[in-house]
């Protein structure tokens, strides 16, 4: 992690966890962009470090890249010695994610080990970051507690932890809101794509054709995720990135506790028809 200047202790600050290429990168930049100190954290610091030094960058932030692994409760608490030695936070967003088999496994397949570590990344790693940054927004009567989430959220996938974090964001939410603490859920109900006008997101388009996933792996999990390929377009993270920021300057007076996403072209009525028929794809939300 940088050498904390003394300024940033007077500022709002922001904490990241599960930093990655897409919707992680977006929200830190989203929160940056909004004159927030962020601290990026995931297992991957060569990465962080590259995304917090193009954030602080563009958007001209200060930016702490810290190394974590969710699944590990001792890595989680030295991880957050350096964030909350930045000062008070005010916002965390648990966004990381343990990936899953794009075609989900049988519920015998699946091995004690894969099951714990998604159980321990996805809902373990989130209790242990929410209790790191609880105790200071209680003593200040205000914060927000973004939760990322996906359609197996809502419809379980045998293996994936994610179910049993929607659990979690709701106690935590009728334990907190009346002491002023935000807590929301947010459901990505589709695939995260690159934002758009990016270099990602041009040749993504250049591989769609009449509709058409036609090349690699984005058509097999888009296929997985429908049921059977429809050519859905992948949300864009940006678009995504400012939901969180709405969700944390909301009125306290009309707090949303849980949101679902999805693309536009999504019909909501097929969503649920696949949603209740067929295995849902887990997407991959860094």
């Amino acid at each position: 992690m940088r050498t904390m200047p003394s300024s940033t202790l007077s500022k709002h600050i922001a904490a990241i966890v599960g930093v990655g290429p897409k919707l992680g990168r977006s929200i830190a930049r989203k929160f940056a962009h909004q004159g927030y100190i962020v601290a990026i954290l995931s297992r991957d610091l060569g990465s962080l470090s590259r995304f917090a030094d193009e954030i602080a960058r563009e958007e001209k932030g200060q930016i702490f890249a810290i190394r974590i692994d969710c699944s590990n409760s001792q890595s989680v608490k030295e991880a957050f010695e350096g964030v909350l030695s930045l000062g008070f936070v005010e916002v965390l967003v648990y966004n990381a994610y343990q990936p899953v088999p794009c075609h989900p496994l049988n519920f015998s397949e699946i091995s004690v080990d894969s099951f714990e570590k998604s159980l321990a990344v996805s809902t373990v790693g989130a209790f242990h970051c929410a209790q790191q940054v609880l105790k200071g927004m209680v003593e200040r009567g205000r914060g927000t507690i973004l939760f990322t989430g996906c359609s197996a959220s809502l419809t379980g996938i045998a293996g994936c932890g994610k179910f049993a974090l929607r659990a979690l964001s709701q106690c935590l939410a009728r334990e907190f809101q009346p002491q002023g603490i935000h807590v929301a859920h947010v459901i990505i109900d589709g695939i995260v794509g690159a934002p758009r006008g990016s270099m990602a997101d041009a040749q993504q388009q250049r591989q769609v054709v009449v509709g058409q996933v036609v090349v690699g792996e984005q058509r097999q999990q888009q296929e997985a995720f429908r049921g059977g390929g429809s050519g859905e377009v992948g949300m864009d993270p940006d678009a995504v990135a400012q939901t969180y920021w709405s969700l944390h300057i909301q009125d306290p007076m009309a707090w949303t506790h849980e949101i679902d996403l999805r693309p536009s072209p999504t019909p909501i009525a097929a969503a649920v028809a696949v949603a209740t028929t067929t295995p849902m794809l887990t997407p991959f939300l860094f």
